[in-house]
């Protein structure tokens, strides 16, 4: 087959906008009934507008009604929205957020239904003995402002449906809990706790309590309170989990790096006889994501998930001798791993991505001493009504790190890709970047199968994600290289990472779009925009897609969600009542009129995360100020898109964008 030529950018592609939106399907938790064994998994779905829908592995069926929507809006990210213990299936609804238990084809509500009070309720664990009783997160938005928001830790019955507080203090607007989890013979209770300005993975506590069961009441309290790990602001200890009635795992970053660490009475240590420079998880931005799960009843080997070069890795750790054994398959190379739960015996089930495939949940056995893996897909996110994307047009990341001023700058590079064409049309033309900026910012642009990448890559784009300073999985002093430096690391790590020799080599900088959501859309604003970034005053970037960014610190260290209130006090160096110019010099919108560079805003018009105000005061200054932007508002859209509707025309605005910009149009032909 002759193959063609045609400008970078305008390639003819198979993946197209409305192909992403329909058969868009996130795979999102994945978790065990500990004593049926059955397989559980939640899907989020565009075609229904976004519904998270609740699926058995036995049945391949759902296991609530069609109207059901198996997410929580708990810190607004939500994660661990259902569990299931012994045929019973207990799951919060986003419609009214009453939590409903499913068994044998009956579905009941068991929290009470209350018209004056606004409840939440997220992470459930099921008591092993008294299995009506469930703990959960409760938050309570009956005071639904950022500031009056409280979290506990409640008890709900489900045969009474009735809910006890179990820890509530006066303190509640300030604290948060997850991750509560039972021993298994029920006496003990550990669970994850923080305050502001902490974030979870900056300095969460493991607490652990004695359990007391009172039979006339039928009710669950707590004593004997005590901390065994985490240290405010200093140490993060993440993940509690009992492996049996004496011994609880958990993560701690004490040595940099987030390692496997046990407690029992005697003792509170790292599992491993050495710390390894891999963080074991990734920052708990949503509920329940275990990075690491037991392989046997008593506990003595557990599957863990490591982070290394951006991707996952997989490890056996021998907790008695502290040693640790990659797992490898190449059948199966996985880049990402998440909620990893046990089966039974070296059977563990989990969420996996891989760079060449769909998502999908899968099912690992582990065989002999050496703990050979079989990988068995249950359920894949490949489409159900197209067909299989053919590897050959998928561009796979080049995981790059970069060195800047004697530092490492962690990058992945995605090549133009398309069988059908041999390259540009143009003589000597290099390919335009779209450089992607993830969220968070304490987060990390992975490497599984992105069609949204792909799409732009088949078309004759190249994709560069810069994972900048404050970037997770690469050891907590990446991460701290963000403090006080918001809006000025990040910006000049995206400009430093295009113009290295590197990626300059192989890319025209001078026609490289600049790109996030959330966070990564303030970087984006901040690099066109700030006195401080030199990207704007040359106009560096040729143009720019900012999805829900931040343009306002200051107006949004008042209304941001709960979860994120005070997170940007260590960002910044400070509240904006003590360091009130840093907000000022760092706010985007106070510089619309340096903005040359042409802006496309994208935002959902009910995000509490990123609340509208934030793109409509930086869209105003532009256009007062004479500049370039193009605006779209999308009803129904919270923080990130849901439906196939906002999907294809989110994807469809942005690719005009570029043709728009960046893409060269020629007459010329190649022979």
């Amino acid at each position: 087959m002759s193959q063609k030529y045609a400008p970078y950018g305008l390639w003819e592609s198979p993946i197209t906008a409305d192909a992403i939106a329909q058969d868009s399907v996130a795979m999102g938790d994945t978790f065990v009934d500990p004593v049926t064994k059955d397989i559980y998994y939640i899907e989020q779905r565009a075609s229904e507008r976004g519904r998270s829908v609740l699926l058995s592995n036995n049945t391949q069926k759902e296991v609530f009604g069609t109207n059901f929507n198996a997410r929580t809006r708990v810190h607004e990210y939500g994660g661990s929205a259902a569990i299931a213990y012994n045929g019973t299936v207990y799951s919060s609804n986003l419609a009214d957020s009453r939590v409903y238990a499913a068994k044998d084809g009956k579905i009941n509500p068991i929290t009470p239904e209350d018209p004056n009070k606004i409840y939440r309720y997220a992470d459930f664990c099921v008591h092993p003995v008294h299995t009506d009783l469930l703990v959960a997160i409760l938050e309570d938005h009956t005071d639904d402002t950022p500031q009056t928001v409280r979290n506990s830790l409640c008890v709900i019955n489900s045969t009474a449906v009735t809910v006890a507080s179990l820890i509530c203090t006066e303190d509640a607007q300030n604290e948060f809990y997850a991750a509560p989890t039972f021993s298994p013979s029920g006496d003990k209770l550990a669970w994850q706790f923080w305050t502001h300005p902490d974030m979870p993975w900056e300095g969460g506590q493991i607490y652990i309590a004695d359990v007391q069961y009172d039979p006339t009441t039928h009710t669950l309290s707590l004593s004997g309170k005590r901390l065994v790990a985490g240290q405010a602001n200093t140490i993060s200890a993440c993940y509690p989990l009992w492996v049996s009635n004496d011994k609880l795992l958990f993560t701690s970053d004490e040595s940099g790096y987030a390692n496997l660490w046990e407690y029992t009475q005697a003792s509170t240590k790292a599992v491993l006889s050495s710390p390894v420079e891999e963080d074991f998880g990734m920052p708990p931005w949503t509920l329940r994501n275990y990075p690491f799960a037991s392989l046997d009843v008593n506990g003595t080997k557990v599957i863990c998930v490591a982070w290394r070069g951006g991707r996952s890795v997989l490890y056996v750790v021998d907790i008695a001798k502290g040693s640790l054994l990659e797992i490898k398959d190449q059948s199966f190379d996985f880049v990402s791993v998440d909620h990893v739960q046990r089966l039974s015996e070296n059977n563990f089930a989990f969420t996996g991505l891989r760079s060449n495939a769909p998502g999908a949940a899968m099912l690992c056995t582990l065989t002999g001493s050496s703990f050979v893996p079989d990988f068995q897909v249950l359920r894949s996110t490949a489409s159900a009504s197209s067909a299989p994307l053919s590897e050959d047009i998928i561009s796979l990341p080049e995981p790059i790190t970069l060195q800047v001023a004697g530092k490492p700058l962690h990058v992945v590079y995605y090549a133009p890709k398309n069988p059908e064409y041999a390259g540009s049309s143009i003589p000597g033309e290099k390919p335009p970047c779209v450089l992607g900026v993830h969220g968070g910012p304490t987060g990390l642009e992975g490497q599984g199968l992105n069609l949204l990448k792909q799409y732009f890559t088949s078309r004759g784009y190249a994709w560069l994600d810069v994972n900048y300073s404050g970037s997770s999985c690469y050891g907590r002093a990446y991460v701290e290289r963000l403090k006080g430096n918001w809006g000025i690391a990040d910006v000049n790590d995206c400009i430093d990472a295009i113009q290295s020799p590197k990626i300059s080599s192989v890319v025209d900088t001078e026609r490289t779009a600049i790109r996030g959501g959330s966070s990564g859309g303030y970087t984006v604003l901040a690099s066109i925009s700030l006195d401080s970034s030199a990207a704007s005053k040359k106009k560096f970037f040729a143009c720019a897609t900012s999805n829900y960014g931040i343009s306002n610190l200051e107006l949004l260290a008042d209304d941001t969600h709960k979860f994120e209130l005070q997170y940007m006090r260590k960002l910044l160096g400070g509240t904006k009542q003590e360091v009130p110019q840093v907000y000022h010099d760092r706010s985007p919108v106070y510089f619309s009129a340096n903005i040359k560079t042409p802006l496309l805003v994208l935002q959902g018009n009910d995000d509490k995360v990123v609340p509208p105000p934030q793109s409509w005061t930086i869209i105003d200054g532009i256009i007062k100020s004479n500049g370039q932007v193009e605006a779209h508002f999308f009803d129904g859209e919270q923080h990130g898109w849901r439906t196939s509707e906002t999907i294809k025309k989110a994807i469809e605005f942005e690719r005009e964008w570029y043709e728009k910009n960046m893409v060269r149009s020629t007459s010329a032909v190649r022979t």
